[in-house]
């Protein structure tokens, strides 16, 4: 199944989220009210897989390479947040490129896309508490 193709104004209206964009593509600066976390692609499939039947997934950005990374987009971390980030992950505070119609695959793609029924982001800590659930067995 074909990935859905975005452009600058559906970023911008279905999801209410600040994007910018130019002829090459659509930015996203990460660290403000919208966050990213970054880590692994294999790591970043056993989150997403741990999220999704907790309908706690949201959209996540892949690139690959050598050695491909996910990031996880999320609502703001709480205020006063000071726990150290499992290890693996690190947050993402700089200006992402978003896949859109022009984009190549081999750039950047959505691992999971956004949903436009389900345009809400989610919670920094659930995001952080599934990686800590992954790393180390945690059930709930």
């Amino acid at each position: 199944m074909a990935s859905p193709v975005f452009e600058v104004p559906d970023y911008r209206t279905t999801f209410g989220w600040p994007v910018d964009g130019d002829a090459f593509g659509a930015y996203l600066d990460l660290g403000g009210e919208i966050r990213g976390l970054r880590m692994r692609s294999g790591l970043g499939a056993e989150v997403q897989w741990w999220l999704r039947p907790r309908m706690l997934s949201g959209p996540v950005l892949a690139v690959p390479g050598e050695h491909s990374e996910w990031t996880f987009l999320t609502q703001p971390a709480p205020e006063g947040h000071r726990k150290p980030l499992p290890p693996g992950i690190e947050p993402v505070r700089a200006r992402v490129l978003l896949p859109t119609g022009r984009t190549p695959r081999s750039t950047v793609f959505w691992a999971t896309p956004p949903d436009p029924a389900q345009p809400s982001l989610p919670q920094f800590a659930s995001v952080v508490g599934a990686v800590r659930a992954v790393l180390y067995g945690h059930r709930r």
